[in-house]
C-alpha cells in the first residue's frame, strides 16, 4: 500500500478540475447538437433546426427578423462552445502528460476509454461498475495505491473484463453501440446474455438490478470474525441499493475518467461473502478475500467518512480491524473490538 505524495495529489487535483471544466463544456454543447440552416421552399427561405446527421428536426419558420436572430444566436453560441471544448481538450492532453510523469496513471486503458464514452452518453452515467475495476475508485478516494502483487493479482481482472449494472436506463443495444465507438471489434458473445468481447479478449457484461449473486443465501461467519455476514450480502441488490459512490480516476493514458461504484463498505462485505462460497473456484475465493480485506483496510485507515458500525466491524477478521485502526488518526479500539473516537 503506497500513499500518494504531495506532488501526486496536486497533479491529481489539477486533472480533476480540468476534467470537470471539460464535462461542463460538454454538457453546455448538448443542446447545440446538430445545426441550423436555411432551406428554400417555393422561392421562400425557411430556417430549419436539425438535431442529428440524418436531418431529423423541424422548421422554425420563414425568414424574418426573429428567425435571423435565432440563427445568429445559435451560430454564436455554437462557435463559443466549440472553442471552449477545444481549449479544455488541449488542457486535458497537457495534464495527461503530467499525470503519466507523476505515475498516477492507474486504470487500464480500454476500461478508462469505455468509462469516458459512457459519461458522454445521456444515460451512461447511471451505470454502476462492480467487480475488480471498482477498487480503483476506492484507491483514488483514499489517496492510496494498493499493491497488486499476489498470487492472485489483486487488480488483474480489471485488465480482462468490465462488469456494469443497469437499472433499466440504458439498453443492451445502446451499450453495444458505445462499446463499438470505443473499439470497433466489440461483438456480442454467444449465450444470449448481455456480454460482448473484442478481438483481444476483453469482455464487458451488463447486468440488471434484478439479477442475483451466485450461491445460496445463508448465514456465514468469516474465520477470525465475531459476527456472521448478512445473508443478503451475496445479492446484486445489496450493492446497487447502497449509496452511489462516484470518483474521478486516471487512466493509463493519463486522462481522467469517472467511476460510479457501490459504497465501499457494501463492496467489502459482498466480496467477503463471495470468498466463503464453497462452490466457487478456490483462486476466485482467495482473490475475493484479498479484495474485501484490502478495501476494508482502505476504509478503516483512509476513508473515515465511510465509517463502519461496531457490529459491521465484527463481521471482519479482528486482526485486520486492529491493524487498520492503528492507521486512522484519533481512533482507538475498545476492549470489545469496537471503535472509540
Amino acid at each position: 500500500m503506497t500513499e500518494l505524495t504531495a506532488t501526486q495529489r496536486q497533479t491529481f487535483r489539477a486533472a480533476v478540475d480540468i476534467y470537470q471544466a471539460y464535462l461542463e463544456a460538454l454538457i453546455q454543447s448538448r443542446p447545440l447538437k446538430g445545426g441550423m440552416h436555411w432551406k428554400k421552399i417555393r422561392g421562400r427561405d425557411y430556417l430549419y433546426r436539425y438535431r442529428d446527421r440524418h436531418g431529423h428536426g423541424q422548421s422554425l419558420g420563414p425568414r424574418s427578423e426573429h428567425t435571423e436572430d435565432l440563427f445568429a444566436l445559435f451560430t454564436r453560441e455554437r462557435r463559443e462552445v466549440a472553442a471552449r471544448l477545444r481549449s479544455e481538450r488541449l488542457r486535458l492532453q497537457e495534464q495527461a502528460r503530467f499525470c503519466r510523469a507523476a505515475l498516477i496513471h492507474r486504470v487500464p486503458r480500454l476500461p478508462a476509454k469505455i468509462l469516458r464514452r459512457l459519461e458522454q452518453h445521456e444515460t451512461g452515467r447511471n451505470l454502476l461498475v462492480i467487480g475488480t475495476a471498482a477498487i480503483y475508485a476506492y484507491e483514488f478516494a483514499a489517496g492510496v495505491f494498493l499493491e497488486p502483487a499476489g498470487p492472485p493479482d489483486l487488480l488483474a481482472a480489471s485488465r480482462r473484463r468490465l462488469t456494469l449494472v443497469a437499472a433499466g436506463e440504458i439498453s443492451w443495444d445502446e451499450l453495444l453501440g458505445v462499446l463499438r465507438r470505443t473499439d470497433r471489434s466489440f461483438a456480442p458473445l454467444p449465450g444470449g446474455e448481455c456480454r460482448a468481447g473484442n478481438r483481444h479478449g476483453f469482455r464487458v457484461t451488463l447486468l440488471k438490478t434484478g439479477d442475483q449473486g451466485p450461491g445460496k443465501q445463508k448465514t456465514i461467519t468469516v474465520p477470525g470474525a465475531r459476527e456472521p455476514l448478512p445473508p443478503a450480502a451475496g445479492n446484486l441488490h445489496f450493492l446497487t441499493a447502497s449509496p452511489k459512490f462516484s470518483q474521478v480516476v486516471i487512466g493509463q493514458d493519463g486522462a481522467p475518467a469517472t467511476l460510479a461504484v457501490a459504497d465501499p463498505r457494501a463492496f467489502a462485505l459482498h466480496k467477503l461473502w463471495l470468498s466463503q462460497q464453497p462452490d466457487r473456484e478456490e483462486l476466485k475465493r482467495r482473490l475475493d478475500r484479498r479484495q474485501a480485506l484490502a478495501v476494508a483496510h482502505l476504509i478503516l485507515g483512509h476513508l473515515p467518512q465511510y465509517d463502519y458500525f461496531a457490529t459491521e466491524l465484527e463481521m471482519f477478521p479482528q486482526d485486520l480491524v486492529k491493524s487498520a485502526a492503528r492507521l486512522a488518526p484519533g481512533v482507538e479500539l475498545a476492549e470489545d473490538g469496537s471503535r472509540e473516537f
